[in-house]
């Protein structure tokens, strides 16, 4: 049984999709609302791992924490009358294409919107780019919704933020209710956010839009921590219960790719095994299909059980916890995710 499986077989109450913790419910849960990197696909054999884009709900019994707005946003279940916030790690289309049919929706409610600042435009100006003509009919403004915006910064970046109807937060860590966001800038063309969420004792770190190497300024623009990518996300996500990590490349595919932000499943194995976390891989790349990502997770358990002759003892523990991500998948993030318990 993989680490996924297991996940899932454990105690929850279920409703529509939607997880409701019972009064004694204090632990966080994960519902994976959206996988797919890049594009949105759809196609009977895209069925399984689901084709739209990233999203995902992390819920405690007060809070509702959307991580970007891609497609899969569409899909948020009912949260009752918990608080919304989403947070955006950067608006590439594939992250935040969603955010204009998911807002008309929530007629009446109030959202906070938290991302960083780039390019010299807050998080609230990135995103009226795409909500406005002539991409859109209407603007952000004009929602009936309640709208409360919120610049925030990794911890090897400063705002500089003049737009006073925004808040800003001035350094790389925050509450929502009693949950502690932390940030650290990814590695990405362009800039992206890397969060990790902690509550009760338990943490998840979303690293999508991620590059395990360090590439120089004349092979692509990054806006990249110094230092080696992969070791500062490895200490960022030290002691995390489960890490959500961009696979989206193939290794063969990665060497045509190198610079275009993203990482591979290899790496996810050395993440592991250095901080003994569960890993879900996501961002699954748009032309990878079902019989392709059942391939690739066969190759990877090929690897967690030393079949091929290239691992020790002492490093395919870690491997049964790597997994790639499905959507409408619903986590409950205890520490039977860690596979020492």
């Amino acid at each position: 049984m993989s680490f996924t499986d297991k996940l899932q077989s454990t105690t929850m109450k279920n409703t529509g999709g939607g997880v409701t913790h019972d009064e004694s419910g204090k632990y966080m849960t994960l519902t994976v609302l959206g996988t797919r990197g890049s594009m949105a696909v759809s196609a009977p054999g895209m069925a399984k791992y689901g084709g739209n884009t990233t999203c995902y709900l992390i819920e405690t019994p007060e809070e509702a924490i959307i991580i970007d707005a891609g497609t899969g946003i569409m899909n948020l279940p009912d949260i009752q009358r918990k608080r919304i916030s989403l947070l955006i790690t950067h608006a590439h289309i594939d992250h935040i294409m969603g955010l204009p049919m998911f807002l008309g929706k929530q007629a009446g409610k109030e959202i906070t919107i938290y991302g960083e600042t780039r390019d010299g435009l807050t998080i609230k100006e990135q995103l009226e780019r795409y909500i406005s003509n002539p991409l859109w009919p209407v603007t952000m403004d004009e929602y009936p919704v309640k709208l409360t915006f919120k610049d925030v910064a990794s911890n090897s970046s400063a705002v500089n933020n003049t737009d006073t109807t925004n808040s800003v937060i001035n350094n790389s860590q925050f509450k929502i209710g009693d949950v502690t966001v932390s940030t650290m800038p990814s590695n990405h063309p362009g800039g992206s956010t890397i969060y990790r969420l902690d509550y009760n004792g338990e943490s998840v770190v979303i690293a999508t839009d991620f590059e395990h190497e360090e590439v120089t300024a004349s092979d692509c623009s990054q806006s990249t921590a110094a230092g080696n990518p992969l070791a500062r996300l490895t200490a960022f996500s030290a002691s995390a219960s489960l890490i959500l990590y961009d696979a989206q490349y193939t290794p063969e595919e990665y060497e045509k790719c190198r610079g275009y932000g993203h990482s591979t499943y290899v790496q996810a194995i050395e993440l592991a095994e250095m901080i003994d976390s569960s890993i879900l891989l996501i961002h699954h790349a748009p032309n990878h299909d079902d019989a392709f990502l059942d391939a690739l997770q066969a190759e990877i358990d090929q690897r967690a059980a030393g079949s091929d002759g290239s691992d020790t003892a002492d490093s395919t523990a870690a491997h049964p916890q790597i997994s790639l991500a499905r959507e409408s998948q619903i986590f409950i993030i205890e520490k039977i995710i860690h596979k020492n318990v």
